[in-house]
C-alpha cells in the first residue's frame, strides 16, 4: 500500500475567473429523470444576498457561473425580514439597493432563459420595529404578554409564532404573489422553526379550547409541558401544511421545502415542534443543515463520513424524495472565509456515494464568483459535475445493506443531545471504519417487513421503546433476527415513563437490577467466557470500561462474555487492587432467542467508542456484528479505515450498482490538509460481475478481477457502475 503526500490539483482551478467556460459532460439536461425536476439529484446554488448585492447585481454573470459549476438551481432571496422585489403587501419592507428595479423579474427570466430553476427564500422568522408597530397583535407574546424578540439577530426581530396572522394570513399572501408576478419555480421556507413558547391571544385561545386550560407556565410540572409539546407540534405541522397547500395552489411542479438541523438535533426539534419526520412529511425533497463545522467560539469538525450518514437516514424516511444536504464553500462560522477545501470536497463525495444532493449555500456577494474570498468558488463543481453526468443512474438509488440503526426520537428526547448523539455517533464510527454496509429504521416506519430485510438490528442506546415495537422486534428476533442492544434499551416506554425491567429483558437473556454503576474512571471489564465476541483478546483477562453501567443479572443458559468490576482506585498504586476479581454481574452477554441470537452491552459503548475511543469498545463491536453476519457480508474489502466504500442498488434496475470509495488518509487532525494516494485496494462483492463502468475515478486506476473490483492510486474519490448478470 503506497503512502505518498501529493498536493491536490483541483487547487489549481480555484482561482478561475468567473467568466470560466462550463466543462463540456456527456449527458446533457435533456436526458434527465422522467418526473418532476425536484425528484432528481439536485444541484443547487444559494446566494444569500446582503441588501448592498442587490444594487449592481448582474443576472448574466450569475447564470455563467452557474453554468461553469453545473448548477441548475438558484436559490435566492425572495423576501419576509427584507424584500428583494417590488412588494405590494402593506407590510413590504423592500430592500432600497434596489430602489425601482424589479431585481426577481430579472433574475427568474434570465435563469428560465437557461433551463435554470428559481426557488425564492422567503423568512418569516421576524420583522424590525417599525413593522411589528403596524400590526404588534400579529406577533409572539411571552408569558408576561411582553413581544418575543429573538436575541441572535442584530438588530432583534419581533418573532411571529406558528399560530399568529403574520406566519398564516400574510405568509399566504406573500408566497401568493411571489408565483403570481414572477413564476418562480419554488420557496424556501427559512428559518421555519419558533423556538420559544407563545403567549399571545390565538395560542391562549386555541389551548384553553382544546385542553379547557390554561397554557403551562415555568414550573409547571413535566406532563403539563410534555402535553403542551405535543399540542404545538400540531401546530407547527399545521404551518407546514398551509404553506405547502399555499406552493401546490400554482401546480404540483412547485416545490416547497425548508431545513431542518441534523439528526442528532432532537431537543431543538421537540421545543420546535418540526423535525426531520415533519421534513418528510411535507416537504418535496429533503435538506439537512450539513455544515462542516457550526457557528460557535469553539470550532469543532464534524465526522467527515456524516454526509454519507445523513444522506442514508433521509433515504430511509421517503426513499421516493431527494435528499440533499445543505453546504457551504464558505461555511457558517467566520462567513466570510472559505471553508478548509479538502475537507469541502470530500464533504460532497461521501453524499455522493450514498446517493445524495447538493445544496451550496454562500452567505456573501451576488454569487461565489463575486465575493471577497473566491478561494472555494469552484471547489464544488467536480461533484456536481458528477450528479449532472449520472442524474438517471443516481436518482433510482438506495443502499445495499446488511446492519439496521434503529434510530428512536422519543431516546434522543429522553436522553439528551450529548447523550444520544454520541451513541448514534459510535455506532457510525465503527460502521464506516469497518466498511459495514449499513441503513436506518426509526420508530416512524419500524415494521416486520422492514425487519425481515435486515441481518443485523442494532439498538444503540434506545431507551424509549413502545410495547408496539417491542412485539416487533422480539418476534423478529424469535424467528431468526440477529440483534446487538446497549445500556439502557427498551428501559422506558415511548413517553420517557421508566420500566422496573427491560421491556425487552426475555430477548436480551438479562434483568435490571435497578442499580446503576459510575464507571467513568479507573473501571474494567473482566473476561468471563471466551467466544469469538472476543476475538483478539486473548492475552488479556481485563478490558477497558467507562461511562455508567448498567448491574444486570442473566438467566440461566445465557453466556455472560464480560463481568462488572468495581473501581480499582488509581494512587497509590501499592494500594491499586481489588479485594477480589469476582463478577457477579454481566457487562457482554450473548443470548439464544428462539431461532435468533442476541448481544447485549450493559455499558454505554456505543457512546464511549465516540467519546473515548479506546479499541476495546470498536473490538467489540466489530466481533459482535461478525459474529453474527459470519460470511453473509454484502462486500468485503481490505480498505483502510480511512477509505470508506459505499455499495447502492439501482431499484428499477436492481442487476446494475454503484460502488464508490471515499478516500479521507490524511494528516493527524481536522480540517485535512492533504490527501494520501492508496494502493492495493480490493472489494469483494457477493455476485457475479457481468461488467463494469469507471463513472469518476480522479485519477485512481480501477480494473476488474473476476468478481472483484481493485483500486490503486485512489485520491478522492471513485464511482463504479457495476452490471451483474
Amino acid at each position: 500500500m503506497k503512502l505518498n503526500p501529493f498536493i491536490p490539483a483541483f487547487l489549481v482551478g480555484l482561482l478561475f475567473s468567473c467568466q470560466q467556460e462550463p466543462t463540456q459532460t456527456s449527458v446533457s439536461d435533456a436526458e434527465s429523470p422522467t418526473g418532476y425536476w425536484y425528484q432528481q439529484p439536485l444541484r443547487i446554488q444559494q446566494t444569500v444576498l446582503r441588501q448592498p448585492d442587490a444594487e449592481n447585481y448582474n443576472v448574466d454573470s450569475v447564470v455563467q457561473y452557474m453554468k461553469a459549476v453545473h448548477a441548475n438551481v438558484l436559490v435566492v432571496n425572495g423576501g419576509g425580514i427584507v424584500d428583494y422585489f417590488q412588494n405590494d403587501l402593506p407590510m413590504a419592507n423592500i430592500n432600497p439597493y434596489i430602489g425601482n428595479r424589479d431585481l426577481l423579474a430579472e433574475i427568474v427570466k434570465g435563469c428560465h432563459e437557461n433551463d435554470i430553476k428559481v426557488i425564492a427564500r422567503v423568512d418569516f422568522r421576524g420583522v424590525h420595529e417599525d413593522r411589528f408597530l403596524q400590526h404588534p397583535d400579529w406577533f409572539a407574546r411571552d408569558e408576561k404578554n411582553n413581544p418575543i424578540i429573538l436575541n441572535y439577530t442584530t438588530p432583534g426581530l419581533y418573532a411571529p409564532c406558528y399560530n399568529g396572522h403574520y406566519r398564516n394570513e400574510h405568509s399566504v399572501q406573500f408566497i401568493s404573489q411571489l408565483f403570481e408576478k414572477y413564476g418562480i419555480d419554488g420557496i424556501w421556507h427559512n428559518s421555519v422553526n419558533f423556538h420559544n413558547t407563545c403567549y399571545c391571544h390565538v395560542c391562549r385561545s386555541l389551548y384553553q379550547e382544546e385542553f379547557g386550560k390554561n397554557l403551562p407556565v415555568e414550573g409547571d410540572p413535566k406532563e403539563a409541558w410534555e402535553e403542551y409539546y405535543g399540542w404545538n407540534a400540531r401546530m407547527a405541522n399545521n404551518q407546514l401544511k398551509l404553506m405547502r397547500g399555499t406552493v401546490k395552489n400554482f401546480g404540483e411542479d412547485k416545490a416547497y421545502s425548508a431545513e431542518v438541523f441534523d439528526m442528532y438535533s432532537v431537543q431543538q426539534q421537540k421545543h420546535t415542534g418540526i423535525d426531520l419526520y415533519s421534513a418528510a412529511e411535507y416537504f418535496d425533497f429533503l435538506v439537512t443543515v450539513s455544515f462542516i463545522a457550526n457557528n460557535s467560539a469553539n470550532v469543532q469538525y464534524k465526522d467527515i463520513y456524516y454526509t454519507a450518514a445523513i444522506t442514508k437516514f433521509m433515504k430511509s424516511l421517503k426513499p421516493a424524495k431527494q435528499p440533499v444536504i445543505l453546504f457551504g464553500g464558505n461555511g457558517t462560522e467566520h462567513r466570510y472565509i472559505y471553508d478548509p477545501p479538502v475537507d469541502s470536497r470530500q464533504w460532497l463525495w461521501e453524499s455522493v456515494a450514498a446517493g445524495g444532493g447538493f445544496w451550496n449555500c454562500y452567505f456573501n456577494g451576488s454569487f461565489p464568483g463575486n465575493t471577497l474570498d473566491r478561494r472555494n468558488a469552484y471547489v464544488a463543481t467536480d461533484a456536481y459535475n458528477y450528479l449532472k453526468n449520472n442524474s438517471t443512474f443516481i436518482q433510482k438509488l438506495m443502499p445495499v445493506t446488511d446492519i439496521s440503526v434503529f434510530y428512536s426520537k422519543p431516546s434522543g428526547q429522553l436522553l439528551g443531545d450529548r447523550e444520544f448523539a454520541n451513541s448514534m455517533r459510535g455506532t457510525l464510527r465503527f460502521l464506516e471504519e469497518a466498511h459495514y454496509q449499513y441503513g436506518f429504521v426509526s420508530d416512524n416506519n419500524l415494521s416486520s417487513e422492514m425487519l425481515d430485510k435486515t441481518k443485523v438490528l442494532i439498538l444503540p442506546n434506545v431507551a424509549s421503546l413502545s410495547e408496539a415495537h417491542g412485539k416487533i422486534i422480539r418476534d423478529w428476533v424469535y424467528d431468526g433476527g440477529n440483534l446487538i442492544a446497549t445500556h439502557l434499551t427498551s428501559l422506558y416506554d415511548e413517553i420517557a415513563k421508566e420500566r422496573e425491567d427491560f421491556l425487552l429483558a426475555d430477548v436480551f437473556g438479562v434483568h435490571y437490577t435497578g442499580k446503576v454503576a459510575n464507571t467513568e474512571m479507573d473501571c474494567y471489564q473482566k473476561v468471563v467466557t471466551r467466544t469469538d465476541i472476543l476475538k483478539g483478546f486473548e492475552l488479556t483477562k481485563l478490558l477497558h470500561n467507562g461511562g455508567s453501567t448498567l448491574l444486570v443479572n442473566a438467566d440461566p443458559g445465557v453466556s455472560t462474555v464480560t463481568g462488572y468490576l468495581p473501581k480499582i482506585n488509581n494512587q497509590p498504586p501499592e494500594n491499586a487492587f481489588p479485594e477480589n476479581w469476582d463478577s457477579p454481574n454481566p457487562i457482554v452477554v450473548s443470548n439464544r432467542y428462539g431461532d435468533g441470537q442476541v448481544i447485549y452491552f450493559a455499558n454505554q459503548i456505543a457512546m464511549l467508542n465516540y467519546s473515548i475511543g479506546h479499541p476495546d469498545y470498536h473490538d467489540l463491536l466489530v466481533n459482535s456484528v461478525n459474529s453474527l453476519l459470519g460470511n453473509e457480508k454484502v462486500l468485503t474489502t481490505n480498505a483502510p479505515a480511512s477509505v470508506h466504500v459505499y455499495l447502492n442498488r439501482s431499484v428499477e434496475e436492481p442487476h446494475f450498482y454503484q460502488l464508490s470509495l471515499v478516500n479521507t488518509s490524511s494528516n493527524t487532525q481536522r480540517p485535512l490538509r492533504e490527501l494520501i494516494p492508496v494502493d492495493g485496494i480490493r472489494v469483494d462483492l457477493p455476485f457475479e460481475i457481468n461488467s463494469i463502468q469507471v463513472m469518476s475515478n480522479n485519477g485512481a486506476k480501477v480494473i476488474r478481477e473476476g468478481n472483484s473490483i481493485l483500486v490503486d492510486d485512489l485520491e478522492e474519490f471513485c464511482g463504479v457502475r457495476v452490471a451483474s448478470p
